[in-house]
């Protein structure tokens, strides 16, 4: 397929359990002629890391990530609760604080370049991404994005030089409502987005693997996560983990209130 958005985008599976998901991952994975980016193969399979027990790790974690501030209740609880499972199971736990502020404008440059990119005429694009595309500047500014994104991208890997893994929400606050921000112009929409999924751009810059898990259901019976963050090329780590905190959560048989 070629690069598209200097590889801040990938494929990768969909699952209803961490097995599932390690399965897939395996049949998806590896190098094929002519990829611009590859990883080694890992030591064991991505389905074999399902079984492993983990080492004894160093976990950072956080409820919140700068300037954003914390994230809603609901997506504070699933970090608690996983926290408290993970020191059950042995691992050192830490808080920490992250700041990816002057990650967003470089990011946004990168994403705005993309929807030109795309090659669809803007009059088949919604709203939304019409008005992003139009953002886009000149593929000079393009590249000057890249570069100020790899560099701030080198200070988040160097921070897995301390920690093995890093929890942290999916998302900041809980699922919206269809047609929530129908009303908001485009500018809007995107400021409510990027508050929204702020915790998940910086490892898509950083080439960090992560895997998000369910925890629960918010007030609306809809489905509250965490991510869980590797080193690079860790994600038979990241999967051993999801795998320990599946078992111990077992997600597959809950259900919202609504359908108890």
């Amino acid at each position: 397929m070629g690069d598209f958005l200097n590889g801040i985008a990938t494929n990768g599976p969909l699952a209803r359990t961490v097995t599932d998901a390690a399965a897939l991952l395996d049949v998806m994975s590896g190098y094929i002629t002519g990829d611009p980016y590859w990883l080694p193969d890992p030591e064991i399979s991505f389905l074999e890391a399902t079984r492993q027990e983990p080492k004894q790790l160093r976990i950072a974690f956080s409820t919140g990530l700068e300037p954003f501030g914390e994230a809603a209740e609901i997506c504070q609880q699933g970090i608690r609760e996983t926290v408290r499972r993970l020191e059950e199971m042995g691992h050192h736990l830490e808080p920490t604080c992250l700041d990816i502020g002057d990650l967003v404008e470089p990011f946004k440059k990168v994403w705005q370049a993309g929807v030109t990119g795309s090659g669809i005429p803007g009059e088949l694009l919604s709203p939304l991404n019409r008005w992003v595309g139009e953002q886009a500047g000149s593929a000079g500014d393009y590249l000057q994005a890249v570069a100020q994104m790899q560099l701030i991208s080198r200070r988040l890997v160097a921070f897995f030089d301390k920690f093995d893994i890093l929890i942290l929400p999916v998302y900041l606050h809980q699922p919206i409502c269809i047609g929530e921000w129908a009303e908001l112009s485009p500018q809007e929409t995107l400021i409510k987005i990027i508050n929204w999924v702020a915790p998940c751009p910086p490892f898509n810059a950083g080439g960090l693997p992560a895997i998000a898990i369910p925890t629960g259901f918010d007030t609306n019976g809809l489905p509250a996560g965490i991510q869980i963050v590797g080193k690079p090329a860790a994600e038979t780590t990241i999967i051993a983990i999801a795998s320990r905190l599946e078992q111990a959560n077992p997600w597959l048989i809950q259900h919202p209130a609504l359908f108890n």
